[in-house]
């Protein structure tokens, strides 16, 4: 019963109702729907939020209080404690997440864990890694956060199943070909899958995967993307190709690199080339 938030966030903007319902329903029903009287159909509520000029994830935030969910919190605390190399801390915000009976949460846990234990280079725990292949291997149908979440599992799926599951991503990718801003979660997809390619020496795949990376990412706003895909054509060159060509184009993405601040880039280039 969202109706009395969205009066609500109508009335801070000072706008009346015939703003924010024309062409949705009348106003004895909108007053009904904002009195919390009455429920408006999925469409009709989507097109109120548009004409208040708000988007559904900011109105749920709004809706609880301008403040995440808590197992999105939790989610928050995990990532922010790894990146931050907050051990302790990240073992505590685990443990809470353990307690969860969420069965989508536990598995997002499992990745959790195998994803620290691949950063610290410690053989992946088997029993975590089950539930994460079982979720994918089950999947009859991909929504856009089911490929969020294979692109950050793609260092942990076994080889052959992440080629497998890349074909069943980019399947997907035609679902979502106009939905906003899905070409940078595409583009991490394949990144991802390009560095796992390179690592296994399976570089025609790698080389393929590129070609449709370079079609992904045209466009100032992904121009980092084309920079990683241009330092992966340049890797694999040097890897497996003319040696000599491959290091004067790294050395040169190397410096573009540095220009635009892509510290990993840089790193990843002066440790191949020692």
């Amino acid at each position: 019963m969202y109706g009395p938030i969205i009066k609500q966030i109508r009335q801070d903007k000072d706008l009346p109702l015939k703003a924010v319902y024309t062409n949705v329903c009348s106003k004895t029903n909108a007053i009904k729907f904002e009195n919390g009287d009455r429920v408006l159909a999925a469409d009709k509520f989507t097109q109120v939020l548009k004409n208040l000029f708000i988007s559904m994830a900011e109105f749920l935030w709004i809706a609880n209080g301008y403040k995440p969910k808590n197992e999105a919190y939790q989610h928050y605390l995990i990532r922010q404690s790894w990146n931050a190399d907050k051990k302790r801390i990240f073992e505590t915000q685990v443990a809470n997440l353990e307690l969860s009976d969420v069965k989508i949460q536990r598995i997002q846990l499992a990745s959790y864990c195998l994803l620290k234990n691949h950063e610290q280079n410690i053989p992946l725990d088997q029993s975590e890694l089950e539930l994460v292949v079982n979720y994918f291997t089950n999947l009859s149908s991909w929504t856009l956060s089911d490929v969020k979440f294979f692109a950050n599992n793609g260092y942990v799926l076994p080889y052959p199943l992440m080629v497998t599951l890349l074909g069943e991503v980019l399947k997907v990718q035609q679902w979502y070909r106009f939905f906003e801003n899905s070409e940078a979660i595409f583009a991490a997809v394949l990144v991802n899958c390009v560095d796992r390619m390179i690592s296994a020496e399976d570089f025609d795949k790698a080389k393929a995967t590129l070609k449709m990376l370079q079609e992904l990412t045209v466009g100032i706003p992904m121009a980092g993307y084309r920079l990683l895909s241009k330092y992966y054509r340049a890797k694999i060159e040097f890897l497996n190709g003319d040696a000599a060509v491959g290091r004067n184009s790294l050395i040169e993405i190397r410096k573009a690199s540095e220009f635009l601040g892509i510290k990993q880039i840089v790193d990843e280039i002066t440790s191949l080339l020692l």
